[in-house]
């Protein structure tokens, strides 16, 4: 059971780690505005991420079988305290460095996710405004009974 964990941990930090380096092309296809390719990483990054939920719903399997040989664990264990209760040696000294390192990873592809979502909401941003630039759109300074008050220029007229 044990290696079944230590393989899971193992997988898990591989799924990440290729999420990372997926998640920085997306981040320069983003600064490019190469939408193309953005679109052509999303499938990619739907398949990691359906992996990365199975690996992670095989360890919490795992977890629970543990929970149920051992009375001293339970769902609210913390992994020190799980990693406590493995053979002690070089299995121990695996999971340990196995889950410091997934712990890096997972920090990592959160934090260059966040990234990522604030460059697509800039660009989503950037976008609205050249198309209300385009289309004629303004803003009043001040708020009308319904909130901003929003007039849009007549550009053509077709009741020519």
């Amino acid at each position: 059971m044990w290696q079944d964990f230590a393989n899971t941990l193992n997988e898990l930090n591989k799924a990440y780690k290729a999420l990372i380096e997926l998640g920085k092309k997306k981040r320069n296809a983003l600064v490019m505005v190469d939408m193309k390719t953005v679109e052509n990483l999303l499938p990619q990054e739907e398949k990691l991420t359906a992996e990365i939920a199975r690996l992670e719903k095989n360890r919490q399997n795992i977890l629970l079988k543990m929970a149920a040989t051992n009375e001293k664990l339970g769902p609210e264990s913390k992994m020190e305290d799980i990693l406590s209760f493995a053979p002690a040696g070089k299995m121990r000294e695996i999971l340990q460095k196995l889950y410091a390192m997934l712990q890096t990873t997972v920090k990592e592809a959160q934090e260059l996710s966040e990234g990522n979502a604030l460059l697509i909401r800039a660009a989503m941003e950037a976008a609205a405004f050249h198309l209300n630039r385009i289309g004629g759109a303004t803003v009043e300074p001040a708020y009308g009974r319904g909130g901003e008050v929003v007039t849009h220029r007549k550009n053509f007229d077709y009741n020519a």
